[in-house]
């Protein structure tokens, strides 16, 4: 008996999809999310990776979204008034780079008004779908996820199959985690090419940066040359009763210079000076260990680059090492993960604990997770900020959830600021949290 081309199509398609998400290597409904999860983030990690030029990073985006759905192609779309402009394009679509459509009568366009993901079965019969595009394109099924930067839906990622019924649930929390992690790294790939810009048309480059760099060195030697650093200490919380848990070491930096803590490592970075301004955060944040109840850690900041520093180890020397946490921070790359790793080892056999700050912000955090064993996980404050009204966040959170579970790790949740948060993040099972609504900083 012959078997229907079309169902045997489908099916291996399935098959693939089922490949790509990791369901073909067994084990319990944990293990499947750890598997997909771990694929995701090494493709966000890969996507990130892929350098400041926003055509490159979009390119890798639809590469991955097509690869982890096993679908026949995918699309990356942004806004441009109301219409959609296909920027990338891979698989059966590749070829529509360039393709415009309007907003209006279309499942992108529903999408975005909708800001959740969407799901055709069908293009010849759903009647939300612009089924002239779909039939140029020649997709029959698809996947329509948002993206959505700084509090805006600015356009979407769509994975398309050329046979109908080619997508189920896992498909769509697949794409859902993916654009939620990914957005940020396009749009800061079109913010750095748009600065780039507009800096050289302002003024010669080169001497900009030279002038640039002259400034902040002085600035910087001016700090490094306050013993011991000014550190403020933010209580870190357990949320079932508010009992404080840790304090993160903080460090301040002159208010008159008006720069955000972040630009002052920056600035460091690019003036060689990195090690030596953490290290002397790092002292500082000692400094006030005795103040740190004796039930309670302190965490303190570094970079991969730091934490195998010689002078760190001297620094930590004579310290209770269970009551320091080594937060792992992405102020530099980390060129080799095994000598990280070793480093790390090495303090958490003396009872030291090592945390991923940041994670689900950038390159290099969600790649921390997996390379570096944490013993705790921190979501940045991205993650945090609208967790109480997207559901995609809370099941991303959920995910990486499963994930700190299945790996011994602790949740700690950052930029808890509202009521609203704090309730959805006990919901969903977070355990720890830190924030201004939990608790803020103190004055040094």
């Amino acid at each position: 008996m012959s078997r229907d081309p079309k169902l045997a199509s489908l099916a291996a398609a399935r098959r693939q999809r089922a490949l790509a998400r990791g369901e073909a290597e067994g084990g319990g409904d944990d293990a499947g999310a750890i598997a997909l999860l771990t694929r995701i983030v090494a493709a966000q990690g890969e996507i990130a990776a892929a350098g400041p030029d926003p055509q490159d990073v979009v390119d890798a985006i639809t590469r991955r979204a097509q690869e982890l759905t096993g679908s026949d192609g995918a699309v990356l779309e942004i806004r441009d008034g109301d219409h959609m402009r296909y920027w990338s394009a891979s698989g059966i679509a590749q070829s529509q780079v360039g393709f415009s459509m309007p907003l209006a009568g279309s499942l992108t366009g529903r999408c975005i008004e909708e800001d959740r993901v969407l799901r055709c079965d069908d293009s010849e019969t759903d009647p939300r779908v612009n089924r002239d595009a779909c039939r140029s394109v020649g997709l029959r099924s698809m996947l329509v996820a948002p993206l959505r930067f700084r509090s805006q839906v600015v356009g979407v990622l769509k994975v398309i199959a050329a046979l109908p019924d080619a997508y189920d649930d896992t498909d769509r929390h697949t794409l859902e985690q993916l654009s939620t992690l990914v957005a940020a790294s396009l749009y800061k790939a079109i913010e750095h090419a748009q600065m780039r810009a507009a800096l050289d048309a302002r003024i010669g480059r080169g001497e900009r940066e030279r002038q640039q760099v002259v400034d902040a060195r002085a600035r910087l030697h001016e700090v490094l040359g306050i013993e011991p650093m000014p550190m403020a200490l933010q209580p870190i919380v357990r949320l079932s009763d508010r009992a404080v848990v840790g304090y993160e070491a903080l460090a301040r930096f002159p208010l008159e210079y008006d720069l955000s803590t972040d630009r002052w490592f920056e600035d460091a970075a690019q003036c060689g000076l990195s090690v030596k301004l953490e290290l002397a955060a790092a002292a500082g944040a000692l400094a006030r260990l005795h103040e740190v109840p004796a039930d309670a850690y302190l965490a303190i900041n570094v970079s991969p680059e730091s934490a195998c520093s010689d002078r760190l180890s001297a620094l930590l020397a004579g310290h209770d090492m269970r009551r320091i946490v080594l937060e792992i921070t992405e102020h530099t790359a980390v060129d080799d993960y095994a000598r990280l790793a070793d480093c790390l080892a090495r303090y958490q056999q003396a009872g030291l604990r090592i945390a991923v700050d940041d994670t689900g912000a950038g390159f290099s955090s969600l790649r921390h997770v997996l390379r570096l064993a944490p013993d705790i996980i921190k979501l940045d404050i991205t993650l945090i900020r609208d967790v109480d009204t997207r559901p995609r966040l809370q099941s991303l959170i959920s995910a990486l959830l499963t994930f700190a579970d299945g790996t011994r790790a602790e949740l700690i949740a950052e930029g808890v600021e509202t009521e609203g948060q704090l309730r959805t993040l006990m919901e969903l099972g977070v355990p720890f949290g830190q924030g201004f609504h939990l608790g803020r900083p103190d004055t040094p």
